[in-house]
């Protein structure tokens, strides 16, 4: 029911992305120690492939560059696991898991579920207060 309400559908989709992250950086971790363990990550979230659907498929969502020094471009897909081709460090036999920069890109994930989760609450609280809903 709350899908065809956009900030729910993109805060889902979001937390879904997060979820999927945290899943990727949990197997990183528990493969430190495996030989030749290439450590892995989801690509960043992108906000176009969350936004309105128009008849012909998603309406992108662009910077606008009103100067020619502003900055323009885009990211790759949403949710997608690929292997890093840059590593901090690489181990002697191979693995390329930094438990450090695991622990802090973690870190992230629980900080932007956090912010995620309260803008689900407060967009549901509005909706509540909208429909006249005491609870």
């Amino acid at each position: 029911m709350l899908d065809g309400i956009e900030v729910f559908r993109i805060t889902g989709a979001r937390m879904r992305q997060l979820s999927e992250r945290q899943n990727v950086l949990a197997q990183n971790i528990a493969n430190a120690d495996t030989p030749h363990y290439r450590a892995r990550d989801v690509k960043a979230f992108q906000f176009d492939s969350a936004l309105l659907r128009s008849q012909g498929g998603v309406v992108p969502l662009r910077l606008a560059g009103t100067q020619a020094g502003h900055i323009t471009g885009g990211r790759g897909d949403a949710g997608v696991t690929a292997d890093r081709a840059n590593s901090y460090s690489e181990d002697p036999d191979g693995n390329t898991v930094d438990l450090e920069e695991q622990m802090v890109k973690q870190a992230d994930v629980a900080k932007n579920y956090d912010l995620a989760t309260l803008v689900y609450k407060r967009s549901a609280a509005l909706l509540r207060s909208a429909v006249g809903s005491r609870s």
